[in-house]
């Protein structure tokens, strides 16, 4: 396909020399010696099997094939010219499009309020989230970066630790204010609400010094953001995240019963290809995630 189709710096040579009718002075606009064009103009001439140029005195003039030709040239470079720039266009929209893969409860309860305060402050990049549930069903074919809560695993993956999590029991304002005198070693009297993917309450109760194993009994949530509604509900205590927890906080749908809080048994993490094209994007993003996360976190 395109055989019979002569080299760009070929017809380059040749609409010059036919737009300005002189070989010299195309060969100055092309950087190229007059001989160069020259050499150019009659490999065309052989290929097409046309005289394109007749000397008049000191310049050069079209042949009528040359005319025809060179309209037809002018105007396929200037197509070529065109698309080229449209690729170009395409390619550095496609580099500030950024594709983030994240789990739907940290995207309602955290990343798409925020998302209007990330474009006022990078209108460079565009977002397009990606919901997921499990990192394993991952694909960075189809994400540029993942927020995702966990542990750092796969080494082929590039992990930047966002927030380093806490968490603490909450309830609603009816059930803190109709018990006022309530203690971390009365919790287990309680409905203890339980999320189903960890094993969360026995990291609080260690360092609450509550001798008490692990809630056997109690509704069990498979959503963490369904385990703040229920508390909110008035249907128990429930161990929120701080990250999670921090929209219920603020509105006031949910109390902290005590200031004691305790390691997450995950952090929060963006992760990331190492071979990226699109590493800057993602650094910029990352760093307002770990900012804003800082400072959300530190109001509470």
């Amino acid at each position: 396909m395109f055989e019979r189709l002569p080299p760009t710096q070929t017809l380059r040579a040749f609409e010059a020399a036919a737009r300005l009718g002189n070989y010299t002075r195309a060969g100055e606009e092309l950087n190229l010696t007059h001989s160069a064009i020259s050499h150019q103009i009659r490999a065309l001439e052989q290929r097409t099997g046309r005289k394109l140029f007749q000397r008049d005195g000191r310049q050069m003039t079209l042949t009528d094939s040359g005319r025809l030709l060179a309209e037809e040239v002018r105007q396929a470079l200037h197509a070529l010219d065109l698309a080229l720039q449209l690729g170009k266009v395409a390619r550095q929209h496609a580099a500030q499009m950024l594709r983030v893969s994240v789990s739907p409860s940290f995207a309602s309860a955290w990343l798409v309020p925020r998302l209007a305060a990330f474009h006022r402050q990078h209108p460079h990049i565009s977002i397009s989230l990606r919901s997921t549930h499990e990192l394993s069903e991952l694909d960075f074919s189809d994400a540029d970066v993942a927020i995702w809560y966990g542990r750092a695993g796969d080494k082929s993956f590039r992990y930047q630790r966002l927030l380093k999590e806490v968490i603490f029991p909450v309830c609603s304002p009816a059930f803190a204010a109709a018990h006022p005198g309530i203690t971390p070693q009365d919790l287990p009297q309680f409905p203890l609400l339980r999320f189903a993917h960890t094993l969360g309450w026995a990291p609080w109760f260690v360092t609450a010094g509550v001798k008490h194993g692990e809630p056997q009994s109690g509704p069990v949530y498979d959503d963490p953001m369904h385990l703040l509604d229920a508390a909110a509900a008035d249907q128990g205590i429930a161990l929120a995240r701080g990250c999670l927890a921090h929209n219920h906080l603020a509105s006031g749908r949910v109390v902290r019963l005590f200031d004691i809080h305790a390691p997450a048994r995950g952090n929060y993490f963006s992760v990331s290809p190492f071979d990226t094209a699109k590493e800057g994007v993602i650094n910029e993003f990352q760093d307002w995630l770990r900012a804003i996360l800082a400072e959300s976190t530190a109001q509470e």
